[in-house]
């Protein structure tokens, strides 16, 4: 739907596709997922909270700006600055780096192509085997989705061959850079094959003066038979920053994926899709997420589980910690169609508000067409409790000391989980540096 506020940002990216020249938005046998994905933008237009999926995330405020479709200069001091700033302090990991959705082969270190295929997505974009990724039925009528399919153009394709076990973790760091509003829409294939092991970390920073940045991403994972892939997403991004993210993982039978979200206070709005359809018996899937939400941040989640085979297993944590005036969405969706007997399904959501302004809106789903599976969900909300604070207290421990150890054993159940210990510290010490800056306003 387009109202007065996003019709000039609608009608300029309306224009800017029947103006372009045929291969600029066409690319083979895409043409018609790419025409297809632009009619279905330009007959809805954007989400608005008018759409159950968006019922409590209103886009047009994030939308009356005008963005650039165009990328200007870059300081490679600049980048250099923002890429060691961005690694992770001692962690050993393969590393990749993307500028403005392009590949930088010359600031990445990557292994060799018998264990990493890393390649740019338009040198496999025409190839027989992309077709299969172009189209996700689950992103029907997704217009964020169909904007990113219209538009398309960067991004990376990562493959881990057959039975290869990658020695370390591939840190991938994403840098946009900004000297006026821009838009990016790149999009990326991760295929890890069989009998074959991953761990990758997602990153972004943006880099400019304060320009905002919207960011409409899409991800598409394939998970094939036997294979194992660990995928951490940290979101700690710049107050200008806009990001939305649609995230699409098929696994194969007897695999194993795992999902660590991390979103910190900074980034204005964060809205995360994350879909993943069990395509085979035996899979297991966890989905562990944590979002600290401050300042007017919004902050959104929606996942999606579609068991569709029996004998799979499915495990999802998110908690929330609001701050300020923060807040948060939650929508955790479970399917069980009825061929998926034997499923054993959990999702918990739990939020922390620690502010009477601060405001969460929790919807956990399960629907279940088969009769024979073991299936819970449950959500709290709540805030501090007030006998485990005296508590603290009592034993000579500050306030402010106390409400931190609280909050820590809020968000234990998952930053516990993190078996990488680099990683684990690093996520760790992001939280407590932003939770310091928080926390110290309501104390």
């Amino acid at each position: 739907m387009v109202n007065q506020l996003t019709a000039p940002f609608y009608n300029q990216l309306i224009a800017e596709f029947e103006n372009a020249p045929k291969g600029e938005n066409t690319n083979g046998d895409l043409s018609k997922s790419r025409e297809d994905a632009f009619e279905l933008f330009k007959a809805k237009g954007f989400p608005t909270s008018k759409d159950e999926d968006w019922k409590f995330t209103n886009l047009t405020p994030f939308l009356t700006d005008t963005f650039s479709l165009t990328i200007g200069e870059t300081d490679q001091q600049e980048v250099k600055q923002a890429i060691t700033s961005a690694t992770i302090p001692g962690l050993d990991a393969w590393l990749l780096v993307l500028l403005n959705g392009k590949i930088q082969f010359d600031l990445s270190v990557l292994p060799e192509v018998d264990q990493l295929i890393v390649l740019p997505l338009e040198s496999v974009i025409n190839t027989e085997s992309y077709k299969n990724y172009i189209t996700c039925k689950e992103a029907e009528g997704n217009r964020m989705y169909a904007l990113n399919t219209a538009f398309f153009t960067d991004g990376y394709f990562l493959e881990v061959p057959k039975n290869v076990v990658l020695d370390k973790p591939v840190q991938i760091i994403h840098l946009y850079t900004a000297t006026e509003n821009m838009l990016f829409q790149p999009r990326h294939l991760i295929v890890v094959n069989e009998n074959a092991k991953a761990e990758l970390i997602d990153s972004a920073v943006s880099l400019g003066n304060a320009q905002r940045v919207l960011m409409n991403s899409v991800t598409q994972v394939t998970v094939k038979e036997n294979a194992n892939l660990i995928q951490y997403v940290i979101q700690d991004n710049a107050a200008a920053d806009r990001l939305i993210n649609y995230n699409h993982i098929t696994q194969e039978r007897n695999s194993r994926y795992d999902n660590f979200m991390f979103n910190l206070p900074g980034a204005e709005l964060i809205r995360n899709n994350l879909e993943i359809v069990l395509n085979g018996t035996a899979t297991e899937t966890h989905l562990l997420g944590l979002y600290l939400v401050a300042g007017h941040q919004l902050t959104d989640n929606h996942t999606a589980i579609h068991h569709r085979f029996p004998h799979c297993d499915s495990n999802e944590i998110y908690k929330g910690v609001l701050l300020d005036k923060g807040k948060a969405v939650f929508n955790g969706k479970v399917f069980v169609e009825r061929p998926a007997q034997k499923t054993n399904a959990f999702q918990q959501n739990s939020n922390l508000l620690l502010s009477d302004k601060a405001q969460v809106f929790a919807k956990p789903q399960l629907e279940i067409f088969a009769d024979d599976v073991k299936c819970s969900h449950g959500c709290t909300v709540g805030q501090f409790d007030p006998e485990s604070l005296f508590y603290l207290r009592s034993r000579g421990i500050s306030e402010e000391s106390s409400r931190k150890l609280l909050v820590e054993a809020f968000m234990f159940d998952v930053t516990q989980k993190i078996e990488n210990e680099a990683i684990k510290d690093f996520v760790q010490s992001l939280i407590y540096k932003k939770m310091e800056n928080s926390l110290a306003t309501i104390i």
